[in-house]
Order: C-alpha cells, then sequence, then structure tokens
C-alpha cells in the first residue's frame, strides 16, 4: 500500500483496503435514566478521549452517531494500536458518577467505497455486526484483520481464538479474535453470535446491499405492532430484508426468531407441523391442528418470520391468527405477494431498489450512491473478478437498473452476465430479457433462477379472470389510469364492474402497482411484468385488437380533454394529461400508421394539437404531422385543416415563419373545403398568428376579423384569437394596445384558474415592456410567474420565460442573473432536442455575457454555433433575441479582427449541440 508513511495517513481519509474502527458504549440508554447530569459530562468527556486516542493514531474519524464512533484506518496495527489507548485512556478517567463507561469496539479490514468522506460496502456492514456481538471493554477483532496483525501486535498484547460466530448480517461465519493486553478485562460471557441466541435464521451466501431505509422503517413498524406483512413484487426483495430485520431483533432475551419459509409447502394443512417441527414440538393427533399449535406456543416469547405466504394466504392467515389470538408474547414478520387481511396487520409495500433518473448526469463514485447500481456492481464482481464500474459503464448500468425496475432479483440475474457480456451488450439484449436473464444460482428456489420462473410463479396464482385483465393491460407502456383499465381492459367476458374488482385484487397481489398522482392514483406494471405480459397477449391472439382499443381509449380522452378546454379555456389540462399519457400516445400512433389505421391516429394527433411544443418535443411534432398529413386521403378535409394548423402553430413556436405561413394556408383552404365554422376560425387563427410573425399585418387583421365574427366559437378559440391580436399590436409597433390586451388575458386566464394561459399571457405582457424600454417590469412578470411555470408540465412555456429573462437581465446589465436564466433553460431542453431553437437562444445570450465580460474569443465561438443551430431551424429572431444578437454582434466586430472573428465563429458553426453546450456551461 503505497500511502503507508504515518505523515501520509494523517493527510488524506484511507481508500482501497481500508481497516475500520467501531466503538460504542454499552448500555448508554439506562445510563442517561439514571443519570441524565452526570452522563452528560462523562459522554462529552468519553468523545475526548477517544478522538485523542484515534487521531494519534491516524484515525480518520467518519462518522459519530450517538456515542459510537466510527474510525477508519490506512494499516491494521495503527487501528489495534487505537483501540488499545482508547480502553486504556477510559480506564484512567474516573467514570463512577454513571457506574461507569464500557465501551466495546471491533476491528475489521476489508474495501469500502469512499464518497463525500463516508465510507459504503460490506466491510463497513461487516465491523458494525462484529461490534453487535460484542460486550462492554471488549476488543474484537476479525479474522482478516487478526491475520494481517498477528506478527505486528503492540507490546506484550496477545489475540485469543473466540472461534467461527455467525453475524446479523448472516453472511458466511466469521473467525473472531478477543485482543488481550495488561489493563484490559480479560473474561467476558459468550458472544451475542447467532450461534448462542435462539435462533434457525438460513445462513446467506451473499451481502445484503441497501435497505437501510426499509429496515429501520420495518423495524419500527415491528416494535408497535404483533403482525407486519412486507408485500411487493416478485423479487424485490421481501426475504432478504425480512431476515435481516430478525437478525438486528434478535437480542438474546425471549425465545428467539424462527423463520417459516411455505414456499415448498404445497397444501395449508403443513402448515401448523411445520412450525411444531420448528419448535421441536409434536401436536396431538387428535383436534384441531391450528389451535392445538396455538396452545402449544401460547408461553412463546418470540419473533416468527413467515415468508412466501401468497400461495397459501388464506390457511397462512387462519393459523396466523390464531396465534395472535393465543399467543400474546409472539409478534409475527410475515412476507407475500399480497396483504393477509387480518385484523391488526400492517402492510409495508416493499418498494424497488432506488435507480438514477434518465436526466441525471452522474460519475463512477456518484451511481454507486444508488442501491441498484451498488447491487449491480457487487454481484457482477462476484461473477467476473475484473469488472470495474466506470464513468464511462456507469449510465449504462444505470439504464439496466432502471429497465430492470430497480428489482433486486432481476438485477442480480443481469450482473451474472457481465462474464459473457458487457454493459452496453446486455442493455442492447434487455428486449430479450427472458433469455438473458437466466443465471441464476442452481441453490435457490428454482423461481429465483430466471426472470421468466419468477414471474411464472406469480402468474400462476392467478385466476383465469385476473390472467385476462393482467394481460391486457400490458398494451399500456407507461402506466394507466382507473378509467383506462375499464375501457380497454374490460368486454364482454369482463364488465365495468368485474374490471374495477379484478383490477384492485391485481393491485393487491403487486403484479399492478398504484402510485399517487396528485389526488388520484395512477396504475402501471413493472417493465419486466409488462413484457411478460405482452408475451401472454400475444399467445392470446389478442395484441392487435387491444393496441386497436387502445387507440380508441386515447383518442376518446383527449377527444373529451379538447372539449372541456374548448369550453372552459383551462388550456393546461390538456398539457397535463398530454404529458400523462406520452408514451402511449407515441405508442398508439405509430401502431395506427402501421396498420394504416390513418384516420383514427390523426384525429388522436390532432386532439392533441400543439401541445408537443409544450413539452419541449417539437421537432418529433412537427414530423409526425408531417407524416399523418402525407398519409391522410384527400376527403378529409377537417382533420387535415386541424392537423395543418397544429403543425403550422409548432413551426411558428420554432420560428420557422415561412413554412408556417405556408401550412396555415393550407389549413384555411382545407377547413374552408369541410366548412364547419369551428374548424374555419381556428385555421384562421393559426393563419393571423404566421402572417402577423412575417409582419404581414393587413393580411393577418383581415384573418383574425373574419375569424372572430363566426359564429360558435369556443371560449378557448376567442382567447387565442385575442392572443394573436396582442402579437399583432407588438408587431406593428403599437405597444400600448398590446400591453393593454395582454393584461387582459392575463386577468381573464387567471378568472379561470388556467395557471398555462396566465403565464403565456403574462409572457407576452412582459415581452411588450420590455420593447416599450420597461424592461424591470418585465423582469419582475417573469420572475413571478415561474414558480408556477416550474411547477407544471410546459416545458417550452419554461424554457421560453427563461430564454426571455436572460435577454432581459443581459439587457440591464445583470450578467450573473442573465447566466442563471440561460443556463436553466438550456438544461431544461438539451436532453431532449439539444439541436433546436431554445438551445441556440441560450446560448447566444451567454455569449453576449462571455463578449461583456471581455471574453471575445469564448463569444465568437458560441456565436458561430448559435448562429448556424437557429439558422438550421429556420429561427428568425423577435425583439428580445434581436436585441441581444445586435449588441453581441457590434461587440465582436469591436474586441476582435475580421479574421479572427470568422475563424472563431466557423470553428463554432462546425461544433455538434453536445459538444457546444458543455462550451456554453462551462463556468468562464
Amino acid at each position: 500500500m503505497s500511502a503507508t508513511p504515518h505523515e501520509a495517513r494523517h493527510g488524506a481519509l484511507p481508500t482501497g483496503t481500508v481497516t475500520f474502527a467501531f466503538t460504542d458504549i454499552e448500555g448508554s440508554t439506562a445510563r442517561w435514566e439514571r443519570h441524565p447530569n452526570e452522563m452528560e459530562w462523562a459522554l462529552r468527556r468519553h468523545d475526548e478521549l477517544l478522538r485523542s486516542a484515534f487521531a494519534s493514531h491516524g484515525g480518520h474519524i467518519f462518522k459519530t452517531v450517538g456515542d459510537a464512533f466510527c474510525v477508519a484506518f490506512w494499516r491494521p496495527t495503527d487501528a489495534v494500536a487505537a483501540t488499545l489507548a482508547v480502553q486504556a485512556a477510559l480506564a484512567a478517567e474516573d467514570f463512577s458518577a454513571v457506574d461507569g463507561l464500557r465501551v466495546r469496539a471491533a476491528v475489521h479490514t476489508g474495501t469500502a467505497d469512499e464518497r463525500d468522506g463516508d465510507y459504503f460496502g460490506p466491510a463497513v456492514n461487516r465491523v458494525a455486526r462484529l461490534l453487535a456481538i460484542g460486550h462492554g471493554g471488549q476488543v474484537l477483532v476479525s479474522g482478516v484483520a487478526t491475520d494481517l496483525v498477528q506478527a505486528a501486535l503492540p507490546s506484550q498484547a496477545t489475540l485469543r481464538d473466540l472461534g467461527e460466530h455467525r453475524l446479523r448480517d448472516l453472511a458466511r461465519p466469521e473467525r473472531v479474535h478477543q485482543l488481550l493486553a495488561p489493563g484490559l478485562v480479560a473474561d467476558f460471557p459468550p458472544l451475542r453470535s447467532l450461534a448462542v441466541l435462539p435462533n434457525n435464521l438460513p445462513l446467506q451466501l451473499k451481502s445484503f446491499v441497501g435497505r437501510e431505509r426499509e429496515v429501520a422503517e420495518i423495524t419500527a413498524l415491528v416494535a408497535a405492532h404483533r403482525l407486519v406483512t412486507l408485500v411487493g413484487s416478485a423479487g424485490v426483495g421481501k426475504t432478504r430484508t425480512s431476515l435481516q430485520v430478525a437478525a438486528n431483533l434478535l437480542d438474546g432475551s425471549g425465545d428467539g426468531v424462527w423463520f417459516i419459509e411455505l414456499a415448498p409447502l404445497s397444501s395449508g394443512d403443513y402448515i401448523p407441523s411445520s412450525i411444531a417441527q420448528t419448535f421441536g414440538i409434536t401436536l396431538p393427533l387428535e383436534g384441531d391442528a391450528v389451535e392445538n399449535l396455538a396452545r402449544a406456543l401460547k408461553a412463546k416469547h418470540a419473533l416468527l418470520v413467515f415468508d412466501n405466504c401468497e400461495h397459501l394466504v388464506e390457511p397462512a392467515a387462519r393459523v396466523i391468527s390464531a396465534i395472535l389470538r393465543g399467543c400474546p408474547k409472539i409478534k409475527i414478520l410475515a412476507s407475500s405477494r399480497q396483504g393477509l387481511g387480518i385484523e391488526g396487520e400492517e402492510a409495508y409495500r416493499m418498494p424497488s431498489l432506488d435507480v438514477p433518473l434518465a436526466a441525471d448526469r452522474f460519475d463512477a463514485s456518484q451511481a454507486l450512491r444508488s442501491a441498484a447500481i451498488a447491487l449491480f456492481v457487487e454481484r457482477a464482481l462476484s461473477a467476473d473478478k475484473t469488472f470495474t464500474l466506470t464513468d464511462e459503464n456507469a449510465p449504462v448500468v444505470a439504464d439496466i437498473c432502471r429497465r430492470l425496475d430497480g428489482i433486486p432479483l432481476a438485477i442480480e440475474l443481469a450482473a451474472s452476465r457481465v462474464k459473457m457480456l458487457s454493459p452496453r451488450q446486455l442493455r442492447e439484449r434487455l428486449d430479450q430479457r427472458f433469455r438473458v436473464l437466466t443465471g441464476g444460482s442452481r441453490d435457490v428456489l428454482p423461481r429465483q433462477q430466471t426472470l421468466r420462473a419468477l414471474i411464472d410463479w406469480s402468474h400462476d396464482l392467478l385466476d383465469e379472470r385476473e390472467r385476462v385483465l393482467f394481460r391486457r393491460l400490458a398494451i399500456f407502456v407507461n402506466g394507466f389510469t382507473l378509467e383506462g383499465a375499464v375501457a380497454v381492459g374490460g368486454g364482454e367476458d369482463l364488465d365495468q364492474l368485474e374490471a374495477f374488482d379484478v383490477l384492485a385484487s391485481l393491485v393487491d397481489k403487486s403484479l399492478v402497482l398504484a402510485e399517487p398522482e396528485g389526488d388520484s392514483l395512477r396504475y402501471r406494471l413493472l417493465e419486466s411484468t409488462r413484457a411478460y405480459a405482452l408475451e401472454k397477449l400475444s399467445d392470446a391472439g389478442e395484441r392487435e385488437l387491444f393496441a386497436t382499443r387502445h387507440l380508441a381509449y386515447l383518442r376518446e380522452r383527449f377527444a373529451e380533454i379538447s372539449a372541456q378546454t374548448d369550453s372552459s379555456g383551462r388550456t393546461h389540462e390538456l398539457v397535463e394529461a398530454f404529458a400523462a399519457e406520452l408514451e402511449d400516445v407515441r405508442f398508439a400512433l405509430d401502431g395506427a400508421l402501421a396498420r394504416s389505421d390513418i384516420i383514427a391516429g390523426g384525429t388522436l394527433l390532432a386532439e392533441i394539437g400543439g401541445s408537443w411544443s409544450n413539452l419541449g418535443l417539437d421537432a418529433e411534432g412537427m414530423t409526425r404531422c408531417q407524416r399523418y398529413i402525407a398519409s391522410l386521403p384527400a376527403g378529409e378535409a377537417q382533420l387535415l385543416a386541424r392537423l395543418s394548423g397544429a403543425l403550422a402553430f409548432i413551426l411558428n413556436q420554432c420560428g420557422q415563419k415561412i413554412r408556417a405561413l405556408d401550412v396555415a394556408t393550407e389549413a384555411v383552404a382545407h377547413a374552408r373545403d369541410d366548412g364547419d365554422p369551428q374548424t374555419i376560425a381556428w385555421a384562421l387563427r393559426h393563419y393571423g398568428n404566421a402572417a402577423t410573425r412575417l409582419s404581414r399585418f393587413h393580411d393577418a387583421d383581415a384573418a383574425l376579423t373574419e375569424a372572430e365574427a363566426l359564429r360558435g366559437t369556443s371560449a378557448s378559440l376567442q382567447l387565442a384569437l385575442l392572443y394573436v391580436r396582442a402579437i399583432l399590436s407588438t408587431s406593428r409597433g403599437d405597444l400600448e394596445s398590446a400591453a393593454r390586451i395582454n393584461e387582459q388575458l392575463r386577468k381573464a386566464h387567471r378568472s379561470l384558474g388556467n395557471a398555462h394561459g396566465e403565464s403565456v399571457a403574462a409572457g407576452n405582457l412582459a415581452e411588450s415592456e420590455h420593447a416599450r424600454g420597461h424592461t424591470p417590469r418585465a423582469i419582475t412578470i417573469f420572475e413571478e410567474m415561474l414558480p408556477a411555470l416550474r411547477s407544471g408540465r410546459d416545458r417550452g412555456g419554461l424554457a421560453t420565460a427563461l430564454n426571455n429573462l436572460a435577454g432581459y437581465r443581459v439587457a440591464v446589465d445583470d450578467l450573473s442573473g442573465a447566466v442563471l436564466a440561460a443556463r436553466e433553460a438550456i438544461e431544461l431542453r438539451a436532453p431532449t432536442e439539444p439541436d433546436e431553437v431554445y438551445v441556440g437562444i441560450g446560448i447566444e445570450h451567454l455569449a453576449l455575457v462571455a463578449a461583456l465580460r471581455g471574453d471575445f474569443p469564448r463569444a465568437a465561438t458560441l456565436e458561430g454555433y448559435a448562429n448556424a443551430a437557429l439558422t438550421r431551424q429556420g429561427f428568425e429572431r423577435e425583439f428580445t433575441e434581436t436585441t441581444t444578437y445586435n449588441r453581441l454582434t457590434a461587440l465582436l466586430r469591436e474586441g476582435l479582427l475580421p479574421d479572427e472573428l470568422a475563424r472563431l465563429t466557423a470553428e463554432g458553426a462546425a461544433l455538434g449541440p453536445e459538444a457546444a453546450i458543455a462550451l456554453a456551461l462551462e463556468e468562464p
């Protein structure tokens, strides 16, 4: 080990192979209760002595919890010497006022991951478990640490072999030694290991990773309730977690902790005899076996752990209920895919392991903070000792864990494949996950050896109605509402009321997850479970049928929302619904094209309209509208008009003004062919908007006047026409009228409770104020509306607001504020569509900031990219963007020679989006 000199040990946290010394005070809680005032002094003195002893031997105290110290050392000899010094210092102090302080210590060596000054990994858990079996005044040393210090012990110190002991991590036994030296107590009661405490908890060959929060929560529930049931999907880790909780609760009091495995039992009739066998009890042959068991256990003070109850729910519930009634000192911790339905039962739903979000950026060290990734890495190392988590493959491993929904067993099966496949190859094969994830150990239950067998076990326990709805729900890509489940999954063989009941049963059995969304619930299948259910749907020959029903449901849902929006003007409801159903809309639209179900798919797309822009998906919205417009038959005039209007709206949002006007002209022509006044009015609205942005004010005014005169226009359309009137006034230079109309719109939307519409009107009001020279007021307007925008789903609106705010702030020379706003706009949009107008605008604002700060080369490079990107998108700058552009180009011409300016802007134009974004986001 390179960093072994004493000086180096004091300068840096130990890394790699680390020796840990953990200590705590035995019986401190009782001492606090008896001597609260004296313990305050005693603990303060205890801390002083320990800190001094550890520091003098190169120890790094990385955590203290209450009276417990967690210390890391470069060398095990230093750790042992430090614990001796601790005991000597404590022995020399008079703690008689608190009946003495007896401190136990444990020393262990192993590899650990250091992050932000803390340590993680099996070695840390191991030393904590070793400490737990010791007694006050005793120093325990693990087998690994003993081997390393045996030849270099402090003078007169020796190690006494206490034999092998099972610790409460349930892993392999640990060879434990006790440190002996003059002045140390030598004789103690037997260690409080699993070998000497009453239990039958099975040895676990793999370490327990993560779940600290869950273990603490479950432990608290067991303390407060006599029956706690862990419920959750297959492979989520219910068994391993319940075992760890049980081990933690094994304190030597009472009659112990006993594990009852129900999975091998084919009948509930065998449950009483299995429990009796565990306790070494012989039940009478006469009478009811359950009642006989309850009588036999009546005096027991124990914790029973019932595992895998799902296939025997009713008989298990009967046995457990009888025990709870007849045995007042027994508590029960059960695991099952569904609750037992017993009075007094406290159900705890086991979550998946945490996984980074798709948009998160992290390196290998940061990735290991995720329990799912940590589990993958540890199991991958077991399969292939050469495996390394790197900054490059960490996002790939995160994606694997994410696609496996953080399910521990699925992650373990995937990690076992790294000896044959790289992480990238493994991720590419997850679409065939049931063929790939088959590498389970032969010594586990058969259903845990492959991913398919795991889900087969759950599926086989369903009745026919549950199997029918389960496979039909797989047609939903990203979850569904209760109404969606009933509309799509129901039918002649499963009416609406039945579908509701069956869905509730699937939730109870952990095959469908129910998650809060606002004031209601949204349901989903885990990705692996959905893949399995889709296979079942295909095997039943129903996939095409239910894809069509799925499309019909979405079409009807969005038609209803659009109708409500038209009458109420509450435009945000459409945006919110679209954001929730985005993946399902994509699936439905792609499927409709593939099946040539063009009219149904086109109708769905028309109901969504221009909402693609609100989610920052302009390019996708344009592409989809263009495909459907090209595929629709000529006779579908109304649908062509609506899709062309949506396309024109998106083009305008992206600054492609000429194309937008052409498409809007086509929309008006199709609408006139159809003859519906509402359709014509909407098309004229899109035309007026496009004409305004090209300074064709007379044409815009004529279109708006015609639309306003049409009868039957909805509230939403009236507000939309007024919106264009405001833009027209701004473009004409009638800023007073623009401000008045925008304020009118703002108040109208506020009265409707339409936060989205209000924010759009406020944004336009700020633009007109900025154009009038009232830039500080424009800044205030935007700052007031940002919280509401950030809390909504309108990414496009938020990006626009932030970019405009950046422009306003740089206009008043608030350069730091401009940087913050522009960076947020870029980061908001970059993950979805990095080469698009919002990113280009943000980069251009940052280029101006760089020029104002005198960094002309950086400014010229950024402007080269921004100008090229905006040109590629056909974007034409409006007032705020033009102001920034003009000021920037003037500064660049003053600060750089023509040749240098040309070279730098050309270099910027040649950058790819990711490189340009990285340069823009660099700290200056």
